[in-house]
């Protein structure tokens, strides 16, 4: 078995935050989808995929605040245990302007439609799934966008 140590810097969170995310994709897939209401079919999957796109959304802020200075490493896992850590700490960015108050926007969207109604209310709607994972790629973009300048 592979050793996978956890990761360091900004980029590497950021790159973990990409593969949560293409695993998400992955397993939205196997939840088919019923064209003619609009749904994806199964449950357990929509449930999972939207689990761990949110994670990619979690993790890409993390990328965020260890670039910034707002949290070391020692401190991602013991600061960042609730929602209200990550709103607070996302009010504090400072060096990405106007893209801060997006990444506000896009997190709290992507709170309420995949962590709140795609994990824990069944939320089945395809539009309104397909719309966070686009909101969390969105989330990435930005961070990686600002984390990968000199």
């Amino acid at each position: 078995m592979a050793v996978v140590r956890t990761p360091t810097t900004p980029q590497e969170r950021l790159q973990l935050a990409k593969r949560y995310l293409q695993n998400a994709r992955e397993t939205l897939k196997k939840a088919g989808v019923d064209r003619r209401v609009g749904e994806y079919v199964d449950l357990k999957y929509v449930s999972e995929a939207s689990g761990t796109a949110y994670l990619a959304a979690l993790e890409a802020l993390k990328a965020l605040f260890l670039w910034e200075g707002l949290v070391d490493e020692r401190e991602v896992k013991s600061k960042l245990k609730r929602v209200e850590m990550y709103d607070s700490l996302l009010k504090r960015v400072m060096r990405i302007g106007k893209d801060r108050d997006v990444l506000i926007r896009l997190f709290d969207n992507v709170y309420s439609l995949l962590h709140i109604g795609g994990y824990y209310r069944e939320l089945q709607d395809k539009k309104a799934i397909d719309s966070g994972f686009e909101k969390v790629e969105k989330m990435i973009r930005i961070v990686e966008k600002h984390i990968s300048r000199p």
